[in-house]
């Protein structure tokens, strides 16, 4: 209060702060209404992972979830869940996919604006920033149509691939290669989009450190090592923390419009496996398990990464 009143702040009681700023709170109250239609209102339907679904009696009539005998056991589709090995298969498959995602994706946004912030041609960064931000407006739809296409056997890149190789590589036939095709895919779609928030970043650091780095002997390395990341920092480690809630979430999009039988072994994840037994098979209570089930580790992984990095000195998001 001592330190307002120096700095010459009055507090203003919140009903005339309302009334002078009403307009603007019009303004928002679209957005209000939009949030608690579509974000909040669909958290009612989680009882579902709770209940036995019946369609005739929809979510809220359907009864809650008993065992044979009739006892009340809300946790009974959980529980069926985690003691099939179908379900444990696809859990590895989606910490692997997007582990790897994780671990070989994250870093290529940041080595990309690193590459971008040397470029001495501004014409030449634009067209660089340009090409690379183009697949993320193409739909998986698309691009998996254009993949499939592009890789399949006969084609021009297949013909180049076995001169190069000696023999064709054909990404969705095998699992293992059609890893690789899910992180370089990945990656070649989302590696443009991601540079933003960097370059953002980047935008603050003060041009004078890189001049008087320059006089003072500090070569190119030195530059990035002592002043380029120190200043991103901040926001790879924010990118890092919400990071974690797509540690759950492989990329339904990317899966279900690229996958196949053939490569169920390794390519098929919770979301795949939520679609396939909750649309196709009506069991709407188990998808809905599995889907609370993902974004609770998602939201414990944020908390636990967002304390790592408060311990480790930095600053968090909250």
């Amino acid at each position: 209060m001592k330190t307002e009143a120096k700095l010459g702040y009055k507090k203003v009681p919140f009903n005339r702060y309302i009334k002078r700023s009403w307009i603007l709170y019009l303004l928002l109250l679209p957005m209000i209404i939009y949030l608690l239609i579509f974000n909040y209102y669909p958290f009612f339907g989680l009882q579902l992972a709770f209940k036995d679904w019946m369609p005739r009696l929809g979510i809220w009539g359907s009864p809650w979830a008993t065992d044979d005998n009739g006892n009340l056991t809300l946790f009974k589709h959980f529980a069926e869940l985690f003691s099939t090995s179908l379900f444990r298969e696809k859990l590895i498959n989606t910490i692997r996919i997007s582990l790897l995602k994780l671990i070989i994706g994250f870093p290529v946004p940041i080595l990309l604006v690193i590459f971008l912030n040397e470029l001495t041609s501004v014409k030449f960064m634009k067209f660089v920033q340009s090409v690379s931000y183009l697949p993320y407006f193409i739909s998986w739809v698309v691009l998996g149509g254009i993949f499939l296409q592009m890789f399949s056997s006969g084609t021009i890149f297949q013909n180049i691939l076995s001169a190069i190789l000696g023999h064709p590589i054909y990404f969705f036939s095998d699992s293992k290669l059609y890893l690789v095709f899910l992180i370089g895919s990945d990656i070649y779609k989302n590696c443009g989009w991601g540079t933003i928030i960097y370059l953002a970043a980047l935008m603050n650091v003060d041009p004078q450190l890189y001049e008087a780095a320059a006089l003072d002997g500090a070569g190119r390395w030195r530059r990035i090592l002592h002043i380029t990341l120190p200043g991103l920092i901040p926001a790879i480690t924010i990118n890092l923390i919400l990071s974690m809630t797509n540690i759950m979430y492989a990329g339904f999009d990317q899966i279900y419009n690229t996958y196949n039988s053939a490569v169920y072994m390794l390519g098929d994840v919770l979301e795949t496996y939520i679609f396939r037994i909750g649309i196709d098979g009506g069991r709407y209570d188990i998808s809905t398990a599995v889907g609370l089930f993902n974004s609770t580790v998602g939201c414990v992984l944020v908390l636990v990464a967002n304390k790592i990095v408060k311990l480790l000195g930095g600053d968090g998001i909250w």
